[in-house]
């Protein structure tokens, strides 16, 4: 069974903003974005299985990003789909391959542990942009989980959750107990939604 999140625009638009406002006048670029994003995303499922935003991931050729994110930076979101009303209220338009932060969410959205997540993910790709530059490459290496969509006729794959939590929980078999109880979690989530 393959786990899916519950997607969080409130969360999304405040872990963007708290990682944008950080940059030159809040102007970053999305690659940048993504890849701290999906960093942060990465730290939480390790260091205590939970997401932040409940993005899916996907694998593209300069690595992985956070799916609904992406599309929402595209524009890609219907423009009267509540998400995308939300992240324009927050967001420029993409312009040069960058986003500005047009005014600042409701960063109580964000835990201490997720700002934390966020600041060691942003940390980690600043580090390597600045000892490497260009980090596509590097970032492949360093997080298996990445899949080449060359030559599926495809510009992305799907990562799991499993995927991600074969990489970041050393165990098998806790991978596995964790997969199921976020499963858990976010069933429940989704019936609140509902109900």
């Amino acid at each position: 069974m393959m786990t899916k999140f519950i997607f969080d625009i409130d969360k999304a638009v405040a872990a963007a903003a708290y990682v944008a406002r950080k940059k030159n006048g809040g102007r970053i670029f999305v690659f940048e974005l993504l890849k701290t994003l999906y960093a942060a995303e990465r730290e939480a499922l390790g260091s205590w299985h939970r997401p932040i935003t409940g993005d899916s991931f996907c694998s593209m050729r300069k690595g992985i990003i956070l799916a609904r994110t992406y599309d929402l930076i595209k524009g890609e979101v219907m423009g009267t789909n509540s998400d995308m009303v939300k992240w324009s209220r927050h967001f420029s338009a993409r312009e040069n391959n960058c986003i500005r932060l047009l005014a600042e969410p409701d960063y109580e959205y964000l835990s201490d542990r997720e700002r934390e997540a966020l600041e060691k993910g942003a940390a980690l790709i600043a580090q390597l942009i600045e000892r490497h530059g260009l980090i596509a490459d590097i970032l492949h290496a360093q997080w298996p989980e990445w899949k080449n969509p060359e030559g599926t006729g495809k510009g992305s794959l799907p990562i799991s959750v499993e995927d991600v939590l074969g990489q970041v929980v050393e165990d098998e078999d806790e991978a596995e107990r964790v997969g199921r109880e976020i499963d858990s979690v976010q069933s429940a989530k989704a019936a609140l939604q509902r109900g």
